[in-house]
């Protein structure tokens, strides 16, 4: 079976992460989580101070070495699991996302990860998440989702995975928070969040998580099988 590339993209919040795990591990696929990657370059930059100049942002993001070791984030030989989800560095990971420069470098990481995956033959797919994959970074994916839900359940969903890490935060300072990001996200100049023209769109605050996961399994699962009756 041929080598295939799924992708999902949709707003913070909104359980692209936990989604695209489940289907990659359901599918044998990698599962390559793009916003955890801005997510370690927003945690780097900040530990240097936030420099824009294009300088210190390409050594950025040729120099930032991230890797997953199970369900860990390891940035710089540092376990940035934890810390790259909070309020500060999700804020910072939306404006160092908004650099045309820092994009480019990071389309380029992702699309060299999975060539090196399809050549290896280790997996049977990709499954990448994010805001631009469908879009921007595999226009030509044979596989789009776009995952949804509106801003107060996926703020619900936020405050409670906040609360599990021990940040004090409540419910109005999150939703605001979120409803900001989504301007941002939606409104920048290069590579905006919006769904793929051929993007199956999927409201997860219709559904369980389990009844998500169910409905871009089957949706795969059955346009291979088709795929596989006409040739």
């Amino acid at each position: 079976m041929s080598f295939k590339i799924i992708t999902i993209d949709g707003p913070t919040g909104v359980g692209k992460s936990t989604i695209a795990r489940q289907l990659a591990t359901k599918l044998d696929c990698l599962y390559v989580d793009t916003g955890a990657m801005f997510r370690c370059l927003a945690w780097s930059w900040t530990t240097q101070g936030c420099p824009e100049s294009d300088e210190s942002l390409e050594k950025l993001g040729d120099q930032t070495r991230i890797v997953f070791e199970n369900e860990k984030v390891i940035c710089d030989y540092t376990d940035v699991t934890q810390e790259i989800r909070t309020e500060r560095i999700s804020a910072k990971a939306s404006k160092i996302s908004g650099f045309p420069l820092i994009r480019e470098v990071m389309k380029k990481q992702q699309r060299a990860l999975v060539e090196e995956v399809r050549r290896s033959e280790s997996y049977r797919g990709a499954v990448l998440e994010g805001r631009d994959i469908g879009t921007v970074v595999f226009p030509a994916a044979e596989f789009k989702f776009y995952v949804d839900a509106s801003p107060e359940i996926r703020a619900k969903r936020r405050l409670l995975q906040l609360q599990k890490s021990g940040e004090d935060v409540d419910y109005e300072e999150v939703l605001s928070a979120l409803r900001k990001r989504d301007f941002q996200d939606q409104n920048r100049k290069v590579a905006p969040l919006k769904p793929a023209n051929d993007a199956i769109i999927v409201d997860t605050g219709r559904l369980t998580a389990d009844g998500v996961l169910e409905n871009l399994l089957n949706y795969v699962l059955k346009k291979e099988s088709t795929s596989l009756e006409l040739n």
